[in-house]
């Protein structure tokens, strides 16, 4: 029996059989744990090196040992063997009879100044690289070069776990397949229910229950969460109590809290009530914007959500107003207040608490945060968040994550940091901002002198400064 009887033989789900037959240029099949993505992969390959005599194919991994322990043995073990010609250790190639050839290679290399240098001079018609998600994206990029042997079907297959939402397969993959020549195929682990049993997706679904954070991952096979580390606020945020449908109150200030950073700047509202409520109303989340292009971004949406806003006070990161080191003229708070002031009036600024950043005094914003989430006022949670707010919701239940390898100073050897993961942190960093600036005392109006005031203070590194110490440190550092 031919390779590709056997293929047509071989008892396929539908998710499978599309990915299979599909065409298109970029193909990403992605899902759950345990759905059945690298069979179709590797059999996708051997039917391309059967009908296409002389194809020139890679199978890939990120790194040597998860291509050693798992990929190529799921190679040898599927492959047909009298299909099979010479192992060409020297190129990492594996020949077939009729002349294909299938390369087995890591993409990770030792040295980051040769970063590409394992895909280097490779002409290729077909890539399959299972989970790509480990992968970063400009090495992707390098590899999507590869595609150019000539006479042949060109074809990138992909076979990812769910990643996080702002991973960039999501931007390169969308659920909504808008882009030509990509095709995302979602696949759960009912799909492949008759390789893995009842009984193993019975135990799932009861470690996994309808609201468990991860459920959506490890068995819906959707995009979100990637449980790595203690959650900070786990034990105490629940999405069914905390999470609900909040109304901006007009006669309340509203707090903008900002997070700076070309690479995901951050933006959430708030409103913390005379009758003790914390309300998180809405976020804001960019992605590869400079500031001017976030400060434009952000008052679209701040007029959206609130038009007609009359009482409006900001707080943001302190980093943002340190330019020693720079050469430039303007911070990044400079730009945030002359926005502000257009808008409000010149009494609008940014304001911001020198030494936010320090971790005894993230530490403190952490378990203030912690009691609002742990106690009712007038029969509801004193912190709610809105429905909206879809990220740091994310954070709040399970993103947010102590990083295990992280410890303060010595002076501070029993508070533990969370991890600048680059994605659920820039937002619940917002959080924190605005309760050290307003959730601890009344909001008051900060006058122009007050206001320069705090950004000549901010030209301070926040990350040298010891909090409630006289002494405090310059540095050249911007930190964000």
């Amino acid at each position: 029996m031919s390779a590709k009887e056997r293929v047509i033989v071989r008892q396929w789900n539908f998710a499978q059989s599309t990915f299979l037959k599909a065409e298109e240029r970029y193909v990403n099949f992605e899902g759950a744990v345990r759905s059945g993505k690298t069979t179709p992969l590797v059999w996708k390959l051997i039917t391309y090196a059967v009908e296409h005599p002389g194809i020139k194919m890679l199978l890939a991994r990120w790194t040597q040992d998860a291509l050693d322990a798992q990929l190529r043995p799921k190679f040898y073990e599927e492959c047909p063997p009298e299909l099979l010609g010479k192992w060409n250790a020297k190129e990492e190639y594996q020949s077939f009879t009729n002349g294909s050839i299938l390369y087995m290679r890591a993409l990770k290399t030792s040295d980051d100044a040769a970063r590409f240098s394992k895909i280097a001079g490779l002409t290729l018609a077909v890539i399959g690289v299972d989970q790509p998600e480990e992968v970063p994206e400009d090495v992707y990029a390098a590899l999507k070069a590869r595609l150019s042997q000539p006479g042949y079907p060109q074809q990138m297959l992909l076979t990812p776990n769910p990643p996080n939402v702002l991973h960039w397969l999501c931007d390169e993959f969308p659920e909504d397949n808008h882009i030509d020549g990509h095709r995302y195929i979602l696949t759960s682990v009912y799909d492949n229910r008759h390789i893995v049993g009842d009984n193993y997706i019975a135990e799932l679904e009861r470690d996994y229950p309808p609201g468990h954070v991860l459920r959506r991952r490890f068995i819906e096979g959707r995009r979100g969460l990637s449980l790595v580390g203690q959650p900070v606020y786990g034990k105490v945020f629940s999405r069914s109590l905390h999470v609900q449908e909040i109304d901006h109150i007009p006669d309340v200030p509203l707090v903008e809290s900002w997070d700076f950073g070309q690479k995901h700047p951050a933006v959430s509202w708030h409103q913390f009530t005379p009758w003790g409520h914390w309300n998180i109303l809405a976020e804001y989340m960019g992605q590869r914007m400079f500031i001017d292009e976030v400060v434009q971004a952000v008052a679209a949406r701040r007029a959206e959500l609130f038009p007609n806003l009359t009482d409006l006070r900001v707080c943001c990161d302190p980093a943002g107003a340190d330019k020693q080191g720079h050469g430039i003229r303007q911070t990044a708070v400079d730009v945030l207040n002359q926005h502000l002031r257009m808008l409000y009036g010149a009494n609008v600024g940014a304001r911001f608490a020198v030494g936010s950043n320090r971790p005894e005094r993230r530490e403190f914003a952490i378990q203030q945060i912690s009691g609002f989430l742990s106690r009712l006022i007038q029969g509801r949670p004193a912190l709610a968040v809105h429905p909206r707010c879809e990220m740091l919701i994310d954070g709040f239940e399970a993103g947010y994550v102590y990083d295990e390898r992280a410890y303060s100073a010595s002076a501070f050897p029993n508070i533990r940091r969370p991890k600048k993961d680059g994605t659920y942190d820039h937002l619940q960093n917002t959080t924190e901002y605005a309760y050290l600036n307003y959730g601890g005392s009344p909001l008051q109006s900060a006058d122009e002198r007050t206001i320069q005031d705090r950004v000549r203070r901010a030209q301070m590194d926040p990350d040298e400064f010891t909090w409630g110490s006289p002494r405090r440190r310059m540095t050249s550092r911007a930190g964000y």
